[in-house]
Parts: structure tokens; sequence; C-alpha cells
């Protein structure tokens, strides 16, 4: 046999070996990745422009007079001299009361103020003759005086006559219930032969005034210097949304702002000639404070939300984005009106999802998928 045959044997056997591993080793190394591309996006540049200042709100309708018609007397219902749902005019008589007694106190005290009356004139009588007998020493000072005296307090009960008289004709005008405003008359709570009563917890009827007519609205608290200085400029009109009246005007903006909502309520007037408005209804509108001039405006897509507001993406002359914060004042006529940029700037309008400040990226060109 010869030694060196085996040492041949193992020397081959590794060689194969490592020839194997070398392409097994070849095999499992990856590709090298290719180069990832650069997100695609599109772009607008802001506008400057003059743009009409208009809030839009919601509200609900409200009648700028409501009365709630109540007795101030107890009595019988005689007569209900209207219908439900009437517009009626102011002094229109509405209910008739049962007048007797009242009229029976008021005769009472006519007759009680005419014998006071007449028995002031017989006082006045004796004083006369009394101040006679004085000054001719038939009767001392004292019986002037007295009688006197005696005309001083009929004059008093004269006045307090008087005035009973009045009382009891005012209550007899109670019993003539009258509109005091120009309305529409609600659901009337009693009927003829019903007893009224002043105490009463629902009133006889209810009257809304409907021309004019008034909605109350609010807006957040940011708009309050803008309708401020439209109020200062002139006039400050407001529309109802899809509604062909003529638009109204502002006439009410309250004392405080709501500090839990960072609104502050209003209220605007409108003619309503056609009555087509009625209280308590819903209703959108728009209040147009003015123009503001030399706006910036984009497309509202274009500005986005992240944890620390509102901002939009600027393209730089490199290629690359960056964050910018911005305000937006509203959106209006489809286009966001911002505060933070100037005029002319390159924004991302679409594709800034997922984009992140110093990213690089790739214009859209039109038709690109």
């Amino acid at each position: 046999m010869h030694p060196s045959r085996p040492v041949l044997i193992v020397v081959s056997l590794a060689a194969a070996i490592a020839a194997v591993a070398a392409v097994v080793s070849v095999r499992g190394q990856a590709a090298p990745a290719a180069p990832k591309k650069a997100p695609l996006v599109s772009v607008v540049d802001t506008r400057i422009m003059d743009i009409p200042v208009d809030l839009p709100a919601q509200g609900h309708i409200v009648p700028l007079n409501f009365v709630e018609l109540r007795p101030q007397m107890t009595g019988i219902v005689m007569a209900v001299n209207f219908h439900e749902g009437d517009d009626v005019k102011a002094g229109q008589l509405l209910f008739t009361l049962d007048d007797s007694d009242a009229r029976a106190q008021l005769a009472k005290a006519d007759a009680q103020g005419a014998l006071i009356g007449a028995q002031l004139a017989d006082a006045r009588r004796e004083l006369q003759r009394a101040q006679a007998l004085v000054a001719s020493r038939f009767v001392a000072v004292s019986a002037a005086d007295s009688a006197a005296s005696k005309v001083d307090a009929l004059l008093a009960q004269v006045r307090a006559a008087a005035a009973e008289a009045s009382s009891a004709r005012t209550a007899l005008s109670h019993a003539r219930i009258v509109a005091p405003i120009a309305g529409r008359a609600g659901a009337v709570a009693v009927h003829p032969g019903s007893l009224a009563q002043s105490g009463a917890a629902a009133p006889l009827v209810t009257l809304s005034q409907f021309s004019p007519i008034g909605v109350e609205f609010s807006l957040p608290e940011h708009d309050l210097a803008a309708v401020l200085a439209a109020r200062d400029a002139g006039t400050v009109s407001v529309s109802l949304d899809g509604a062909d009246d003529a638009p109204g005007k502002l006439t009410f903006i309250n004392n405080t702002i709501n500090p839990d909502s960072a609104t502050i309520n209003l209220k605007a007037s409108f003619a309503n000639p056609r009555q087509r408005l009625w209280p308590g209804g819903f209703a959108r509108l728009v209040l147009h404070a003015g123009v503001s001039r030399a706006a910036v405006v984009l497309p509202p897509q274009a500005v986005q939300e992240g944890p620390a507001g509102r901002f939009v993406f600027l393209l730089g002359a490199d290629g690359k984005v960056a964050a910018r914060p911005v305000r937006l004042l509203r959106v209006q006529n489809e286009m966001a009106v911002i505060d933070g940029l100037g005029g002319g700037e390159r924004v991302v309008l679409e594709g800034g999802a997922n984009l992140r400040g110093g990213m690089s990226v790739r214009l859209a060109k039109a038709g690109t998928p």
C-alpha cells in the first residue's frame, strides 16, 4: 500500500467542500437594492387677491316681538273676537270679559264721589258763614277754624273718591283685552263661557311678530374683529342661504363672548314681507363683512392638519419640501384664506400625506398617474 493515498483523498475532499461552500455563499448574497424613487407630488402657487369677507353661520328664526296675553282681572269670557292664526293689528279687540262687577264698582265709586262732593259744598257754605260771624264778633275764631278743618278733610275725601273711581275705570277697561302689538295669533286657550283667571299659568293667546322677523346665530370669536370693522364702516348685511328674500341687516352683537364655545351671539332682522320665515325654524345665513384686501388664497386641500396645528409643505428651488405653519382664516368660494404665507409661493397640493420636511420630491406632469 502507498501511505500518501489517504492524504490525497482528504485534500481532494476538502477542496470539494470548499468549492461547494463558495457556490452556496455566492447564491445566498442578496442583489443590491434599487434606489427608491422620490414621492410624486403636484404643486400650486399661492395667490394674492381681494376677496369678500363672507362668514357662514347657522341659527334659528325668532320673533322680534313676542307677547303672552294674560287677563288682569278674573271674569267670564263673553266673546273671542278673532280666530286662531289670524294676523291682528295693534289695538285690535281680542277678548271681552264680563264687566258687570267692574261697572258696579265704578258706579259705587262715582256715587261716593258725588256724596262727598255735596258734603264739601255744604262745608264750604258753613265756613263762609262762620267767617262772617267771626268778623261780626258773634262767635269765637275757633268756630271758623273747625269749619275750615272740615272743608280740608272733605277735600281729601274727594281726592280719595276720585282715585277710587279711576281705579274702577281701570278695572273696567281690563274687561276689554286688545292686542298690544301687530302679529300672528297662536292657539287660543279659552272660549266664550270659560273663566279667565288673572293668575292662570297658561296665557289666553300668544302673539308673534312676523314682519320684520329676526334670526339668532353665532360666529367664532376670531371673526368678531371683522364684524366690528364692517359695522363701523356702515350697515352689515346678512343673507339667508337658499332664500330669495331681500338681505337683512345685523341688529345686535352680544356684550359677552361665550368662553365655553369661544363664540359670539348675534342677531339679524329681515323684512319678511311674504312671511315665509317662521319663528323657531332653522336657518343658514351668510354675514357679509366687507372685503379682505390682498388676501393669500390657495385650494383648501393643500392645508394639512398636524399635532401642532395646520401647516403646508413648501417646495424649494432644490426640489425639497419644508413644512410651514399657517392659520386658516376661513374657507370661502372653494378657496382657503391663509395667514402665514406670501404670494407666489409653491405649495404641495396633492401627494403630501407621507411627506417629511427635507424630502426630495418629483413634480407630477399633466396626465401622470
